[in-house]
Protein backbone atom coordinates (compact mmCIF):
# COMPACT_ATOMS: atom_id res chain seq x y z
CA UNK A 1 0.00 0.00 0.00
CA UNK A 2 1.40 3.38 -0.83
CA UNK A 3 0.47 6.64 0.69
CA UNK A 4 -1.05 9.39 -0.98
CA UNK A 5 1.31 12.90 -0.75
CA UNK A 6 -1.55 14.77 -0.37
CA UNK A 7 -3.02 13.10 2.43
CA UNK A 8 0.04 12.75 4.33
CA UNK A 9 0.50 16.85 3.58
CA UNK A 10 -2.53 17.41 5.86
CA UNK A 11 -2.00 14.97 8.14
CA UNK A 12 -3.72 11.86 7.62
CA UNK A 13 -3.13 9.09 5.36
CA UNK A 14 -5.90 8.44 2.55
CA UNK A 15 -5.07 5.71 0.58
CA UNK A 16 -6.16 5.80 -3.37
CA UNK A 17 -5.90 3.65 -6.23
CA UNK A 18 -2.27 4.04 -8.11
CA UNK A 19 -2.51 0.89 -10.01
CA UNK A 20 -5.59 0.29 -12.02
CA UNK A 21 -7.32 -3.28 -11.83
CA UNK A 22 -6.03 -3.20 -8.10
CA UNK A 23 -8.33 -2.48 -4.82
CA UNK A 24 -7.50 -0.74 -2.00
CA UNK A 25 -9.31 0.26 0.87
CA UNK A 26 -10.52 4.14 0.25
CA UNK A 27 -10.84 7.02 2.86
CA UNK A 28 -12.78 9.82 2.74
CA UNK A 29 -10.65 13.47 3.11
CA UNK A 30 -13.03 15.65 5.32
CA UNK A 31 -14.66 19.14 3.85
CA UNK A 32 -12.14 22.21 4.39
CA UNK A 33 -13.60 24.90 6.00
CA UNK A 34 -15.16 27.68 3.44
CA UNK A 35 -13.11 30.54 1.85
CA UNK A 36 -13.45 34.14 2.29
CA UNK A 37 -16.68 35.96 -0.25
CA UNK A 38 -14.51 37.53 -3.38
CA UNK A 39 -15.04 40.86 -4.49
CA UNK A 40 -18.12 42.37 -6.61
CA UNK A 41 -17.99 42.30 -9.68
CA UNK A 42 -18.34 44.77 -12.07
CA UNK A 43 -21.89 45.96 -12.53
CA UNK A 44 -23.15 44.89 -16.10
CA UNK A 45 -25.05 46.95 -18.86
CA UNK A 46 -28.58 48.78 -18.36
CA UNK A 47 -30.62 46.09 -20.23
CA UNK A 48 -33.56 47.01 -22.82
CA UNK A 49 -36.32 49.40 -21.61
CA UNK A 50 -39.83 47.56 -20.37
CA UNK A 51 -43.33 47.84 -22.44
CA UNK A 52 -45.76 50.53 -21.26
CA UNK A 53 -48.10 50.16 -18.15
CA UNK A 54 -51.44 49.96 -18.48
CA UNK A 55 -53.23 53.58 -17.78
CA UNK A 56 -54.25 54.21 -14.06
CA UNK A 57 -58.30 55.12 -13.70
CA UNK A 58 -59.79 58.19 -13.78
CA UNK A 59 -59.34 60.88 -11.05
CA UNK A 60 -62.53 62.31 -9.35
CA UNK A 61 -64.47 65.40 -10.98
CA UNK A 62 -63.69 68.92 -9.68
CA UNK A 63 -65.69 70.91 -7.38
CA UNK A 64 -69.16 72.67 -9.07
CA UNK A 65 -67.77 76.13 -9.98
CA UNK A 66 -70.44 79.03 -8.91
CA UNK A 67 -73.42 79.97 -10.29
CA UNK A 68 -73.03 83.07 -12.77
CA UNK A 69 -74.73 86.22 -12.21
CA UNK A 70 -78.40 87.35 -13.02
CA UNK A 71 -79.06 88.88 -16.18
CA UNK A 72 -80.78 91.79 -16.30
CA UNK A 73 -84.33 92.05 -17.06
CA UNK A 74 -85.74 92.77 -20.37
CA UNK A 75 -87.55 95.84 -21.50
CA UNK A 76 -91.56 95.44 -21.16
CA UNK A 77 -93.47 93.69 -23.98
CA UNK A 78 -96.77 95.34 -26.00
CA UNK A 79 -99.85 94.66 -24.01
CA UNK A 80 -102.63 92.67 -26.05
CA UNK A 81 -105.70 93.34 -26.22
CA UNK A 82 -108.53 90.16 -26.27
CA UNK A 83 -112.40 89.41 -27.29
CA UNK A 84 -114.70 86.53 -27.20
CA UNK A 85 -116.06 85.98 -30.95
CA UNK A 86 -117.87 83.27 -32.26
CA UNK A 87 -119.32 80.24 -30.43
CA UNK A 88 -120.18 77.29 -32.88
CA UNK A 89 -121.69 74.10 -32.35
CA UNK A 90 -119.94 71.29 -34.47
CA UNK A 91 -120.61 67.43 -35.07
CA UNK A 92 -119.79 65.08 -32.19
CA UNK A 93 -116.90 63.60 -34.22
CA UNK A 94 -115.14 66.85 -34.80
CA UNK A 95 -112.22 68.04 -31.85
CA UNK A 96 -112.84 71.41 -30.41
CA UNK A 97 -110.71 74.20 -31.15
CA UNK A 98 -110.35 77.83 -30.39
CA UNK A 99 -109.13 80.13 -33.45
CA UNK A 100 -107.58 83.50 -32.55
CA UNK A 101 -109.19 85.82 -36.21
CA UNK A 102 -107.49 89.17 -34.53
CA UNK A 103 -104.30 90.64 -35.10
CA UNK A 104 -101.29 89.59 -33.85
CA UNK A 105 -101.82 92.24 -30.77
CA UNK A 106 -105.75 92.23 -30.73
CA UNK A 107 -106.75 88.64 -30.51
CA UNK A 108 -110.47 87.54 -31.08
CA UNK A 109 -110.68 84.03 -30.08
CA UNK A 110 -113.65 82.03 -31.99
CA UNK A 111 -114.53 78.87 -29.95
CA UNK A 112 -116.00 76.02 -32.02
CA UNK A 113 -117.09 73.02 -29.57
CA UNK A 114 -118.97 69.47 -30.70
CA UNK A 115 -122.11 68.90 -29.49
CA UNK A 116 -122.80 65.48 -28.16
CA UNK A 117 -123.41 62.53 -30.32
CA UNK A 118 -127.36 61.48 -30.47
CA UNK A 119 -128.02 58.89 -27.57
CA UNK A 120 -130.09 55.93 -27.67
CA UNK A 121 -134.13 56.70 -27.97
CA UNK A 122 -136.17 55.63 -24.62
CA UNK A 123 -138.77 53.99 -24.16
CA UNK A 124 -142.34 54.70 -25.86
CA UNK A 125 -144.81 56.29 -23.09
CA UNK A 126 -147.88 54.92 -22.91
CA UNK A 127 -150.52 56.76 -25.00
CA UNK A 128 -153.00 58.70 -23.03
CA UNK A 129 -156.48 59.07 -22.72
CA UNK A 130 -157.77 61.61 -25.13
CA UNK A 131 -159.45 64.52 -24.04
CA UNK A 132 -162.41 66.43 -24.98
CA UNK A 133 -162.24 68.87 -27.62
CA UNK A 134 -162.60 72.17 -26.37
CA UNK A 135 -165.00 74.94 -28.52
CA UNK A 136 -162.63 77.43 -30.74
CA UNK A 137 -162.72 80.86 -29.04
CA UNK A 138 -163.58 84.32 -31.23
CA UNK A 139 -161.12 86.40 -32.04
CA UNK A 140 -160.46 89.28 -30.15
CA UNK A 141 -160.47 92.84 -32.18
CA UNK A 142 -156.89 94.06 -32.11
CA UNK A 143 -156.14 96.91 -29.66
CA UNK A 144 -155.56 100.62 -30.76
CA UNK A 145 -151.90 101.52 -30.44
CA UNK A 146 -151.29 103.87 -27.35
CA UNK A 147 -149.73 107.18 -27.92
CA UNK A 148 -146.02 107.42 -27.05
CA UNK A 149 -144.83 108.89 -23.83
CA UNK A 150 -142.44 111.88 -23.31
CA UNK A 151 -138.88 111.25 -23.61
CA UNK A 152 -137.33 111.32 -19.44
CA UNK A 153 -134.95 113.86 -18.76
CA UNK A 154 -131.55 112.73 -18.95
CA UNK A 155 -129.93 110.57 -15.84
CA UNK A 156 -126.43 112.02 -14.08
CA UNK A 157 -123.17 110.58 -15.37
CA UNK A 158 -122.25 107.58 -13.09
CA UNK A 159 -118.55 107.03 -11.95
CA UNK A 160 -115.66 105.98 -13.88
CA UNK A 161 -115.18 102.26 -13.24
CA UNK A 162 -112.21 100.54 -12.74
CA UNK A 163 -111.17 98.69 -15.85
CA UNK A 164 -110.95 95.11 -15.66
CA UNK A 165 -109.85 94.42 -19.22
CA UNK A 166 -107.73 91.02 -20.01
CA UNK A 167 -104.76 91.92 -22.13
CA UNK A 168 -102.94 89.25 -23.11
CA UNK A 169 -103.81 85.68 -23.59
CA UNK A 170 -102.22 82.56 -21.16
CA UNK A 171 -103.91 78.93 -21.55
CA UNK A 172 -106.59 77.05 -22.85
CA UNK A 173 -107.91 73.80 -20.54
CA UNK A 174 -109.64 70.89 -22.10
CA UNK A 175 -111.44 68.61 -19.26
CA UNK A 176 -114.20 65.69 -19.44
CA UNK A 177 -116.58 64.73 -16.71
CA UNK A 178 -119.63 62.80 -15.86
CA UNK A 179 -122.40 62.28 -13.31
CA UNK A 180 -122.04 59.78 -11.08
CA UNK A 181 -124.75 58.14 -8.86
CA UNK A 182 -126.09 60.38 -5.70
CA UNK A 183 -123.56 63.07 -6.44
CA UNK A 184 -124.19 66.61 -6.63
CA UNK A 185 -121.24 67.51 -8.77
CA UNK A 186 -119.86 66.69 -12.13
CA UNK A 187 -116.96 64.49 -11.45
CA UNK A 188 -113.86 65.25 -13.79
CA UNK A 189 -112.08 61.95 -14.84
CA UNK A 190 -109.14 63.77 -17.58
CA UNK A 191 -108.19 66.98 -18.85
CA UNK A 192 -105.51 68.35 -21.65
CA UNK A 193 -104.03 71.56 -21.46
CA UNK A 194 -102.55 74.29 -24.23
CA UNK A 195 -99.08 75.43 -23.72
CA UNK A 196 -98.35 71.77 -22.65
CA UNK A 197 -96.69 73.20 -20.15
CA UNK A 198 -99.19 76.32 -18.52
CA UNK A 199 -99.38 75.84 -14.41
CA UNK A 200 -103.04 78.23 -15.27
CA UNK A 201 -105.24 74.79 -14.02
CA UNK A 202 -105.09 72.11 -11.20
CA UNK A 203 -107.71 69.44 -12.11
CA UNK A 204 -108.76 66.90 -9.91
CA UNK A 205 -112.19 64.91 -9.55
CA UNK A 206 -114.13 67.34 -7.47
CA UNK A 207 -113.16 70.54 -10.06
CA UNK A 208 -110.78 72.80 -11.93
CA UNK A 209 -108.72 75.13 -9.29
CA UNK A 210 -107.49 78.12 -10.83
CA UNK A 211 -103.72 78.95 -9.99
CA UNK A 212 -103.11 82.41 -11.67
CA UNK A 213 -105.75 85.43 -11.13
CA UNK A 214 -107.44 86.43 -14.50
CA UNK A 215 -110.47 86.94 -16.81
CA UNK A 216 -111.89 83.16 -17.31
CA UNK A 217 -114.18 82.08 -20.06
CA UNK A 218 -115.82 78.58 -19.64
CA UNK A 219 -118.02 77.11 -21.97
CA UNK A 220 -119.38 72.85 -20.95
CA UNK A 221 -122.10 70.42 -23.45
CA UNK A 222 -124.01 67.75 -21.95
CA UNK A 223 -125.13 64.30 -23.48
CA UNK A 224 -127.73 63.26 -20.82
CA UNK A 225 -130.43 61.42 -19.81
CA UNK A 226 -133.51 61.67 -17.23
CA UNK A 227 -136.06 59.65 -15.73
CA UNK A 228 -138.58 62.12 -15.45
CA UNK A 229 -139.21 65.76 -14.60
CA UNK A 230 -135.75 68.26 -15.11
CA UNK A 231 -132.36 68.82 -13.62
CA UNK A 232 -130.47 71.61 -14.18
CA UNK A 233 -126.79 72.59 -14.38
CA UNK A 234 -125.68 75.60 -12.35
CA UNK A 235 -121.61 77.06 -12.68
CA UNK A 236 -120.25 78.15 -9.38
CA UNK A 237 -116.68 79.52 -7.78
CA UNK A 238 -116.04 79.25 -4.69
CA UNK A 239 -119.47 77.30 -3.90
CA UNK A 240 -121.29 80.79 -4.87
CA UNK A 241 -123.43 80.66 -8.49
CA UNK A 242 -121.72 82.48 -11.93
CA UNK A 243 -124.68 81.37 -13.67
CA UNK A 244 -127.26 84.17 -14.49
CA UNK A 245 -129.86 81.47 -15.64
CA UNK A 246 -129.15 77.47 -14.95
CA UNK A 247 -128.98 75.11 -17.91
CA UNK A 248 -132.12 72.95 -18.16
CA UNK A 249 -132.15 69.29 -18.75
CA UNK A 250 -136.10 68.54 -19.45
CA UNK A 251 -135.93 66.01 -22.31
CA UNK A 252 -135.61 62.32 -21.33
CA UNK A 253 -132.85 61.92 -23.77
CA UNK A 254 -130.69 65.02 -24.74
CA UNK A 255 -127.77 67.31 -24.89
CA UNK A 256 -127.32 71.50 -23.53
CA UNK A 257 -124.34 73.65 -23.13
CA UNK A 258 -123.97 77.06 -21.14
CA UNK A 259 -121.30 79.68 -20.92
CA UNK A 260 -120.40 81.56 -18.41
CA UNK A 261 -117.53 84.02 -17.83
CA UNK A 262 -115.47 84.90 -14.28
CA UNK A 263 -112.70 87.26 -12.70
CA UNK A 264 -110.95 84.64 -10.57
CA UNK A 265 -108.53 84.98 -8.26
CA UNK A 266 -105.22 82.08 -7.41
CA UNK A 267 -106.94 79.38 -5.37
CA UNK A 268 -110.46 79.96 -6.84
CA UNK A 269 -112.16 76.92 -7.48
CA UNK A 270 -114.67 76.49 -10.15
CA UNK A 271 -117.55 73.58 -10.66
CA UNK A 272 -120.60 72.04 -12.24
CA UNK A 273 -123.55 71.78 -9.66
CA UNK A 274 -126.17 69.23 -10.58
CA UNK A 275 -129.89 70.83 -9.33
CA UNK A 276 -132.05 67.36 -9.20
CA UNK A 277 -129.24 64.72 -9.89
CA UNK A 278 -131.97 61.79 -8.13
CA UNK A 279 -133.52 62.54 -12.08
CA UNK A 280 -130.34 62.04 -13.87
CA UNK A 281 -129.80 58.51 -15.71
CA UNK A 282 -126.40 59.20 -16.77
CA UNK A 283 -124.69 62.80 -18.23
CA UNK A 284 -121.17 63.31 -20.08
CA UNK A 285 -119.90 66.46 -20.20
CA UNK A 286 -116.86 68.41 -22.28
CA UNK A 287 -115.45 71.65 -20.53
CA UNK A 288 -113.09 74.29 -22.13
CA UNK A 289 -111.48 77.16 -20.20
CA UNK A 290 -109.62 79.78 -21.74
CA UNK A 291 -107.71 82.13 -19.58
CA UNK A 292 -106.65 85.23 -20.22
CA UNK A 293 -104.98 87.87 -17.61
CA UNK A 294 -106.23 91.05 -16.49
CA UNK A 295 -104.66 94.55 -16.45
CA UNK A 296 -104.37 94.88 -12.82
CA UNK A 297 -102.29 91.04 -12.83
CA UNK A 298 -99.86 92.68 -15.62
Amino acid sequence: MRSCPAALFFGFICCIPWHIGRKYPIVTCPTGATGATGATGATGATGPAGNDGADGADGADGVTGATGVTGATGATGVADTLAVGTTTTTEPELLATVTDSGTPNNHIFDFTIPRGATGATGPAGNDGADGATGATGATGATGATGPKGATGATGPTGPTGTCRCCVSSRSILSAKGQYSDNEEYVRLNGSSVYPPDSADFTVNQDGISFNTAGFYVIQFTADYAVTSGTATIAAELNGKSVSSVPVTLARTVGNASGLCAVNAGAGDVFRLKLNGFSKLVSADFNILVACWLKNSDK
